[in-house]
């Protein structure tokens, strides 16, 4: 059978199993998508679930041109992080099905571990860490002058909305989150059906159809309700702020001024539009770069990547939920307890941060980068299969704790 791409922006919806008919029903009468069919025929064939599609399957994708830059190499005389905490946190690294195990101190990668036949190039999907980088490209636009400021409505952009309350959702607030607009999945949830909106829309040939279509179901800015669909909103956004494609934006705004190796992203169709949401299909390591933008106010060897300002503010607590920012996890999360059954949405620790101003990208499947600010630490973490009792305070607190003093 011919590779399809799947578009992952449901990949929370994608944890039941696959195995399901495809469904006619409500859809019968739906105007025919022969990608839509294709893809979900494969998905269904391949018994895929997102973090076991291989990175390779996606098709078509859009390049995102690097310009590769060494990484520094630590003197063997000065690791500032106890070899007693770094083995430590391989073992339970391993114990959790990770893929990889990077940490930086300042920038300088200081371990490096990978495992199930990984290496330094090999790509993996970070899932909804993803829309961390949107949320830097919306910094890059408002350095441009492309975008005024986050409070500006969303109509400015989305003129299909204009005059409509919806229209009058802010930037700042799809941002947070809180935009108050429905899932688009019909009540359906995570059912895994042709009848459920965000199977076809994550499926289908047009990723930009099923957001602009949604609806309010309560007042902006009141509510945090993590949201794929509003993610992919703001990719609209960028396009029509910048005339830009995403992808170009993502390599010449982010990827090529960190020196990242290519990467890549998903199209809903060849020429078509790029999932925002989640997928930027990469190396491990150079999402080491990308968390050191949070130690150094966004900056990377002296050029500012977004302005000044704006990681602050991309942390700052909204007011909808305090751990989480513009797209980001940030601070304690929820502390303690048992830990939930199933899948979390808000990420899990059995003790608080030894640094409470840790942010966390945050990935379907346990994808992670933490960045310690105390500790100028960045830990990246990636991973093939669910871990089996993951805890968002293990690492970062084990390499802080195990940091050398001066």
């Amino acid at each position: 059978m011919t590779k399809r791409a799947f578009p992952a922006a449901l990949a929370a919806a994608l944890i039941a199993s696959l195995a399901l008919p495809a469904a006619s029903g409500a859809q019968a009468d739906a105007p025919r998508d022969e990608l839509l069919e294709r893809r979900w025929e494969s998905l269904i064939a391949g018994g895929y679930e997102p973090l076991t599609i291989p990175v390779d399957w996606y098709d078509p994708l859009a390049l995102v041109k690097g310009a590769p830059a060494p990484f520094a190499v630590p003197a063997a005389d000065q690791s500032t992080i106890a070899p007693t905490a770094l083995a430590a946190a391989a073992a339970w690294a391993e114990a959790q099905n990770s893929t990889a195990l990077i940490v930086a101190v300042d920038g300088t990668p200081v371990f490096e571990r990978y495992w199930q036949g990984s290496g330094r190039d090999t790509r993996f999907n970070p899932q909804s860490m993803s829309k961390t980088v949107t949320a830097l490209l919306v910094g890059t636009a408002i350095a441009r002058g492309e975008i005024a400021s986050v409070d500006q409505p969303v109509e400015t952009w989305l003129t299909e909305w204009r005059g409509q309350p919806r229209g009058r959702i802010t930037l700042r607030q799809m941002l947070h989150m809180a935009s108050g607009l429905e899932q688009g999945d019909a009540g359906m949830g995570y059912a895994i059906s042709l009848d459920n909106p965000v199977v076809r829309h994550s499926l289908g040939s047009d990723n930009n159809a099923l957001p602009l279509s949604l609806q309010p179901v309560g007042p902006a800015g009141e509510r945090f309700d993590y949201n794929n669909q509003v993610n992919q909103l703001l990719g609209i956004i960028l396009k029509r702020a910048s005339g830009q494609d995403y992808e170009t934006l993502l390599s010449e705004r982010i990827w090529q001024k960190l020196g990242l190796a290519d990467a890549a992203v998903p199209l809903d169709r060849p020429g078509g539009n790029a999932v925002t949401s989640c997928c930027i299909l990469s190396r491990p390591i150079d999402w080491l770069r990308i968390g050191g933008l949070f130690l150094n106010d966004g900056m990377h060897d002296g050029e500012p990547i977004v302005p000044a300002g704006w990681i602050a503010a991309m942390t700052a607590p909204s007011p909808a939920y305090r751990g989480y920012g513009f797209q980001v996890w940030s601070g304690n999360q929820s502390i303690g307890g048992e830990r939930p059954p199933g899948v979390p949405l808000v990420p899990w620790q059995s003790e608080a941060f030894v640094d409470p101003a840790t942010v966390i990208l945050h990935g379907h499947g346990g994808q992670r980068v933490y960045i310690v600010p105390s500790r100028r630490l960045v830990i990246v973490r990636a991973a093939r299969q669910w871990p089996d009792a993951w805890d968002d305070a293990l690492l970062p607190n084990l390499l802080a704790r195990g940091t050398l003093t001066p």
